[in-house]
């Protein structure tokens, strides 16, 4: 990859929370040692299932947390340290949009209220130019009639409504970079779609890049350039989106596709537990090991090294040799 092409580049992310223990405090790691790049005009998919880590890693990169180690680097910037004036400049470079489109919006505000403050705030817009502005970015959105809409209170607007005054919202500071955290997934299915090629028209019209978060492989592979599978906090594969799809070489990967809908996998899904993995403090081994087929004793003791094959298609598994014994 091109260095000079790069936008954001996260090295050995680690994220610890503390959780209750009976006498002395206990952590899980629900991010470790996660290594991205994401180039301009890019956008990398990060797939997997709920408590993979996914949202925190995101959270992390807009700065909404402090990692625990490691570097972000957005724009050649160092950016997992800093506070202050800084921490605010560094909002006019990255935003994100939530999950939830009603819960991110302030009930009391209205449509263009929502605008108008970042708007004001970030990029200095007054008076005439501030309304025009308003209204641009409605019509950018497809919020139609602007005038109808800029009046509305989120509770009068729809789920993809809403969803796309949050799009607006973080456009409003002129960004460079998007975390988008399952920004369809409480949508109604025949909304979806649209939401997808909104965001997809931005890119290409603004140059915006993108980290996805989703758990779903169809959209990913529709919307992400690359897509980055992610389990108990680990990478476990990551290739360009239409090259992961053909060719799985990672036994979660072809997990999350046989549960895809409409996927035309042979796994046996029914007897596959649903534990968790674990996200203690040192732990060890792959964290799929407790559900994967063809795990072995060192897969418990050693977590296999991310390695590059074909086609710039990395994968984290000590037994790429047998994955076809798994049918």
């Amino acid at each position: 990859m091109n260095p000079s092409s790069i936008l954001v580049e996260v090295e050995d992310l680690i994220v610890k929370y503390p959780v209750r223990g009976d006498r002395k405090k206990k952590y899980i790691t629900p991010v470790d040692k996660v290594n991205l790049q994401i180039k301009k005009g890019e956008v990398l998919a990060l797939v997997g299932e709920s408590g993979s880590g996914k949202t925190t890693i995101g959270r992390a990169l807009v700065r909404l947390l402090k990692p625990t180690e490691g570097n972000i680097t957005v724009l050649g910037r160092k950016i997992h340290e800093i506070k202050g004036k800084e921490l605010h400049e560094y909002r006019q470079v990255a935003q994100m949009i939530f999950q939830d489109p009603f819960g991110s919006l302030n009930p009391v505000k209205t449509t263009e209220s929502h605008l108008k403050f970042p708007l004001k705030k970030h990029q200095g817009f007054k008076a005439k130019a501030l309304d025009e502005k308003v209204s641009e970015l409605l019509f950018q959105v497809g919020l139609t009639p602007v005038e109808e809409i800029r009046k509305k209170y989120p509770h009068e607007l729809s789920g993809g409504q809403r969803q796309r005054l949050a799009i607006a919202r973080a456009l409003a500071v002129n960004p460079q970079f998007i975390v988008a955290d399952e920004p369809t997934s409480m949508l109604d299915v025949s909304i979806r779609a649209g939401i997808l090629q909104l965001m997809n028209d931005l890119k290409r019209d603004l140059g915006l890049s993108y980290l996805y978060i989703t758990h779903d492989l169809a959209s990913a592979r529709y919307f992400g350039d690359r897509i980055m599978v992610l389990y108990g906090g680990k990478v476990m594969e990551i290739a360009e989106s239409k090259e992961l799809i053909k060719n799985p070489l990672n036994p979660y990967t072809r997990l999350l596709l046989a549960a895809t809908p409409g996927s035309e996998s042979q796994i046996d899904l029914t007897n596959m537990t649903n534990d968790p993995p674990d996200l203690s403090v040192g732990r060890k081994g792959c964290p799929f090991v407790h559900r994967c087929p063809l795990a072995t004793e060192i897969c418990k003791e050693t977590m296999p090294d991310l390695v590059e094959g074909d086609h710039n298609h990395f994968v984290a598994c000590h037994h790429l040799d047998k994955r076809e014994q798994w049918n």
